[in-house]
C-alpha cells in the first residue's frame, strides 16, 4: 500500500540521483533518438491530440511527440531534469513542461488522449510505479492509448540475458525489482491489457496499451 512516507523516500531519491546526473542523462539523445522517434510513431495519434509525457526527464520523448504535431506536457519531479528538457522548447512546438509528481498527477479525470512513460518504470520501486500507471489511466481517455517503453526481461528474449549484466552495472537500485517481476505484472496489477508490442534491438521493450474504462 502507497503512504506518504513512501513517496517522499522516493521523492527524496529521485532529486538526490537525478538531479545529479541531469546534465549526463540528456547526451541519451545522441544515441537513444531513433528508439524516441519509432516509440513516438507507433502511437499513432491525430494531430493536435493532447498527450501526457510521464516521468519525462529531459523531454526527449515528450519532444519527438510534439515533433509529430501532439500537443505534449511533460511531467517529472526533478527541477534539474525539467531544466534540460525546456532546452527543447521551440515557438513551432505545442510542448511545455511541468514539475509534478506522477503519483498524484495535478490534471483532471480523462483529460488527455494518450499517456507515455518511457524508460522511467525500473527507476521506482514497485509499488510506485504501479500507482504511477494508475494516475495515468485515470487522467487518460476512456479508450485511449498508453505508451511504456522500458528494458526487455532476460526472459523474454536472448540478446537481454546478454545485456543485462552490463545494464545492471549504471542502472538504479531499482531496474533489478523491475526485471525480477516483468512489466507484465506491473500492468496486470492495474488492470491493463496489451494491444500493440514491439522492441528495439531485444534490448528495450515498447507496449501500447487501451485504456479501457
Amino acid at each position: 500500500m502507497l503512504n506518504n512516507i513512501t513517496v517522499k523516500n522516493h521523492s527524496y531519491f529521485n532529486n538526490k540521483f537525478f538531479g545529479k546526473w541531469a546534465w549526463l542523462y540528456d547526451c541519451e539523445k545522441y544515441f537513444l533518438f531513433p528508439i524516441r522517434r519509432k516509440a513516438a510513431k507507433l502511437l499513432d495519434l491525430k494531430f493536435l491530440q493532447t498527450v501526457l509525457d510521464v516521468a519525462t526527464g529531459t523531454g526527449a520523448q515528450a519532444y519527438e511527440f510534439a515533433k509529430l504535431g501532439y500537443n505534449v506536457i511533460g511531467v517529472d519531479l526533478s527541477p534539474e531534469m525539467l531544466l534540460q528538457a525546456k532546452k527543447k522548447l521551440r515557438p513551432s512546438l505545442n510542448l511545455k513542461f511541468v514539475e509534478a509528481d506522477g503519483t498524484n498527477l495535478p490534471f483532471k479525470d480523462n483529460s488527455f488522449d494518450a499517456s507515455s512513460i518511457s524508460l522511467g518504470l525500473h527507476d521506482m520501486p514497485f509499488n510506485i510505479g504501479t500507482q504511477v500507471l494508475k494516475e495515468m489511466k485515470r487522467v487518460t481517455k476512456g479508450n485511449g492509448k498508453i505508451l511504456i517503453v522500458d528494458y526487455m526481461e532476460p526472459k523474454k528474449n536472448i540478446i537481454a540475458r546478454f545485456t543485462h549484466p552490463l545494464i545492471n552495472l549504471y542502472e538504479t537500485e531499482h531496474y533489478n525489482g523491475f526485471i525480477q517481476k516483468g512489466l507484465d505484472s506491473y500492468l496486470r496489477h492495474v488492470g491493463l491489457s496489451t494491444i500493440t508490442t514491439d522492441n528495439f534491438l531485444g534490448v528495450l521493450q515498447t507496449v501500447i496499451v487501451k485504456n479501457i474504462k
